[in-house]
């Protein structure tokens, strides 16, 4: 059971090629040296200060920075500004965690759609509650699919809600699990223009290196992403940046608060948390720091990218195809906006309708193609950002179709 065709980023992407060579090569590491004082000195200082006998044997992780020197090649490559800083995690539940404070510290009534992830939502909930606090959730969703609406017209429908519900804060999510994609940044800006915004949130995990997240990052105070879906690291991380100046300290003091308390649960994001640029690496204890180590390797492979290729429009003819390639099959996708396009599709089958999620997913790797697939016929696709071209699109049409006439009979 080969994979032709992996469309499935969204839920964990390929690993990088850097980022597989480095990750082998710990492996070897780990079986001599494992928490040495070689690991100490490679966290802190960097592949750098080890001995050159040390750095001919385990090249690819004497590449490694260390943790400062990895914070701020990856601060580079997000395209942050220098007094910009990051807090780094096992699991973005610790990022909505620091969020959800952030939000109803000063916030009475924070606005947010029902595209948000169910489980952010549900902490935003949780916090809005014990603070008596009021969690606004309008229907976005519903919205794009009846009207297809331009970018400006989605800003507007989001901001006369802010404006209808009093509300004083935002948690948008740039691009959602099943693709809708909002200017999420430019929609900030446009509120802010006409009316106050105490804190803005950006979720942002499958935004960055799937489609331009500039505007995102520029106009919220706290951005959370990741680096294990698009971007290729494969082992999980979480990255919040700290957006704007005026929440910088805020965050600060809430992140550390968490840390030192004991509230947040989260061994990488203790290991790595520090005010200062040169901090005190303890350890590593039970962190996975393989995380690390294979993010700044898959960054590095993501830098080599031109910025163009990374992050073009999604409006060209192989796409399009494939999704015409589909119809003329019976497949439908979910209705809504150009405005709203990503590399992430959602299409549905009635011939699958009656097939759990596992029997889709195996139908299809028998042909070559990985995906996500939910209850009712429903699959997800995630479209490469390289290597996707008119020959490759009519491969994965054909393939689907394949998998399809399975179910079929």
């Amino acid at each position: 059971m080969n994979v032709v065709h992996y469309l499935d980023s969204a839920r964990l992407g390929l690993m990088s090629p850097s980022a597989s060579r480095r990750h082998g090569e710990l492996a070897r590491f780990a079986t001599t040296a494992a928490a040495s004082p070689l690991m100490d000195t490679l966290l802190q200082d960097g592949g750098e200060a080890w001995p050159e006998t040390v750095q001919r044997e385990f090249p690819e992780l004497s590449s490694y920075p260390g943790i400062p020197g990895f914070r701020r090649r990856l601060l580079e490559t997000l395209g942050c500004e220098d007094w910009q800083r990051l807090v780094l995690g096992t699991s973005s539940n610790s990022l909505i965690r620091i969020a959800s404070q952030l939000l109803f510290g000063p916030c009475e009534r924070v606005l947010t759609t029902d595209l948000a992830w169910p489980v952010y939502r549900k902490v935003l909930e949780r916090c809005a509650a014990d603070r008596s606090r009021t969690l606004h959730v309008i229907p976005l969703r519903q919205f794009i699919a009846r009207n297809c609406p331009t970018g400006p017209e989605i800003a507007d429908f989001v901001f006369k809600q802010f404006r209808k519900h009093s509300c004083d804060g935002l948690f948008l999510t740039a691009v959602s699990h099943d693709g809708i994609r909002l200017p999420a940044g430019e929609m900030i800006s446009a509120i802010k223009r006409r009316s106050e915004v105490k804190v803005s949130v950006i979720d942002g995990a499958q935004e960055f290196a799937q489609v331009d997240h500039h505007g995102s990052l520029r106009a919220s105070d706290f951005y959370m992403t990741s680096g294990h879906k698009w971007a290729g690291s494969f082992i999980p991380i979480a990255i919040g940046v700290f957006g704007t100046n005026r929440s910088a300290s805020r965050i600060d003091q809430i992140a550390t608060d968490q840390i030192d308390s004991g509230l947040i649960d989260d061994p990488l994001m203790q290991l790595c948390w520090d005010s200062t640029d040169s901090p005190s690496i303890a350890a590593p204890s039970t962190a996975n720091v393989a995380a690390l180590f294979a993010c700044d390797a898959a960054i590095t492979d993501l830098a080599s990218e031109p910025e163009a290729e990374r992050c073009k429009s999604l409006g060209d003819s192989s796409v399009d195809g494939l999704l015409e390639q589909l119809a003329e099959k019976g497949w439908q996708t979910t209705p809504g906006s150009t405005a709203c396009r990503s590399r992430t599709w959602v299409l549905n089958h009635a011939s699958l309708a009656g097939y759990s999620p596992a029997e889709i997913r195996v139908r299809f790797a028998s042909q070559g193609i990985a995906l996500t697939a939910y209850d009712q016929g429903v699959i997800r696709l995630s479209i490469p950002r390289v290597n996707w071209n008119t020959d490759v699109q009519f491969d994965v049409g054909s393939r689907i179709g394949s998998a399809q006439m399975a179910f079929t009979g």
